[in-house]
């Protein structure tokens, strides 16, 4: 049996989730924080201390570190229900959080709406796709991450299937059946930057890109390949429908590099990539290499070589 100090609720919008954290606040005499309570508590750590992650994520790296180690020895005193706020986030490496996540479909969560607001269907749909949005961007470009992915979380509960009260006795149920997963082997640590195999180990998808590593090296750039993946949109449903990884990251210059050597069409499906991915991720820095750039530093390095 695990014992839990934090619970974090992540939920969509009209899924019940709220009041299955005030119903498990009640029960499990836990505080309940919801954003206003959150916001309040960060000020404990100082009242300079931004309440939202910064927009640099270097910063926002630090800040989500520091809130966690806050939240962590703040829970051995006084154990809490984390309502949103990334949560699943913020804590999703300590031992003793609990990570739940509260979905219904989209009929139930409608309909659920219209009774709220008193609204009609049409009105229901749009107040109800504005909030999905505003909660979606506030999870993706903050933290970056698909919230709605079941492996931040201990338990998925549908309360398409389960009540209030049911879906309460269900999470507590599955609190005190929680496995401790075995952990990983340690491994000798490998180096960063391998070069003498540079071939068996990376498998570029062209030959400029194997090119173009080969002019990194000459010039003693660090790079890695691929290294990251961007979600850049999103169905209906919330299921991931479009990513960008580009293709190089030279980490001493914090600089993600995108090669563009083939025909205009795929050019331009680049170039959207690339705005979209500024857009959603303004804190990253890429730049396009295109053909005309990529024939100059080759034809430069040429250059070189033969003097």
């Amino acid at each position: 049996m695990a014992n839990f100090s934090i619970i974090t609720v992540s939920r969509e919008v009209e899924s019940y989730g709220d009041e299955i954290a005030e119903k498990l606040s009640q029960k499990l005499k836990m505080e309940l924080l919801g954003k206003e309570k959150f916001v309040s508590l960060l000020r404990d750590i100082s009242p300079q201390f931004p309440t939202d992650p910064p927009e640099d994520e270097k910063e926002r790296d630090r800040w989500i570190i520091e809130v966690g180690s806050f939240l962590s020895r703040r829970a051995a005193k006084k154990p809490f229900i984390l309502v949103g706020r990334g949560g699943q986030k913020i804590l999703e490496n300590c031992p003793f959080a609990f990570h739940i996540l509260v979905v219904a479909s989209q009929v139930t969560r409608l309909r659920r709406t219209m009774e709220k607001y008193q609204q009609d269907e049409v009105t229901a749909s749009r107040i109800l796709a504005e909030q999905d949005q505003q909660r979606e961007r506030f999870l993706r470009q903050t933290f970056g991450i698909d919230w709605r992915d079941p492996v931040y979380y201990h338990l998925v509960v549908n309360t398409d299937f389960y009540g209030v009260n049911e879906a309460t006795d269900l999470i507590l149920e599955a609190q005190d059946k929680v496995v401790t997963p075995p952990q990983p082997k340690k491994v000798e640590e490998q180096p960063l930057f391998p070069r003498e195999d540079l071939g068996q180990r990376i498998t570029f998808s062209h030959p400029s890109e194997e090119e173009f590593a080969r002019v990194l090296d000459f010039y003693g750039v660090r790079w890695l390949y691929e290294p990251r993946t961007f979600p850049l949109e999103w169905d209906e449903e919330g299921n991931l429908s479009e990513a960008f990884a580009p293709d190089f990251y030279l980490p001493d210059f914090d600089l993600f590099i995108e090669l563009t050597t083939q025909k205009q069409k795929l050019t331009r499906k680049k170039n959207r990539k690339v705005r979209r991915l500024r857009e959603l991720y303004p804190q990253v820095k890429i730049r396009v290499v295109y053909a005309r750039d990529y024939e100059y530093i080759l034809n430069h390095l040429k250059g070189e070589s033969n003097e």
